[in-house]
């Protein structure tokens, strides 16, 4: 049995189809997302194979000034985008899912310190010992007083010098 013209006219355009080939997509091809988006999602031409664009994160009332010094005036941030807070203690990063999360940047203290202070210009709060003039020495360093040699431990607190008046 022979197949009819229809049934020839389907098998060949099914061979066809399969035959031709799918357009690529590369993400090299996709445009960059716009910076300053503020009404929503779009998605970037390029064959229709690209994402959308993540939505940018509205700056919550507590941070915006924040957002605004640091360049987002528009009250948005857009994806991927980061900027500081906390005297740079903490970085706030917009996520694709439209939040802005943040992270402290400073090592976190052990539970041991005795004494905390901020003895470095990033700020961050450390173990540290304070000499007879109220500065913050750095833990596990070694300073000199006059002819002493002063030692503040690893968990900060007391000062301890050698030579001259003991401890300080």
């Amino acid at each position: 049995m022979a197949p009819t013209g229809p049934l020839r006219l389907w098998l060949a355009c099914l061979l066809l189809c399969g035959a031709t080939p799918k357009p690529t997509c590369s993400p090299s091809a996709c445009p960059p997302c716009p910076e300053r988006e503020v009404e929503g999602p779009t998605t970037p031409t390029a064959g229709g194979c690209c994402p959308p664009c993540p939505p940018p994160c509205p700056c919550p009332p507590y941070l915006e000034s924040d957002c605004e010094m640091q360049g987002f005036s528009s009250g948005h941030v857009p994806a991927g985008r980061s900027f500081y807070i906390d005297f740079a203690r903490k970085l706030c990063t917009c996520q694709p899912s439209g939040d802005i999360t943040c992270a402290p940047l400073c090592p976190p203290l052990p539970h041991t310190c005795l004494a905390v202070g901020s003895p470095v210009a990033d700020g961050c709060p450390r173990c540290v010992c304070y000499d007879e003039e109220e500065m913050a020495v750095p833990a596990g360093t070694t300073v000199s007083r006059g002819t002493r040699i002063c030692t503040c431990p690893p968990q900060g607190g007391q000062l301890q010098c050698s030579g001259g008046q003991g401890k300080e």
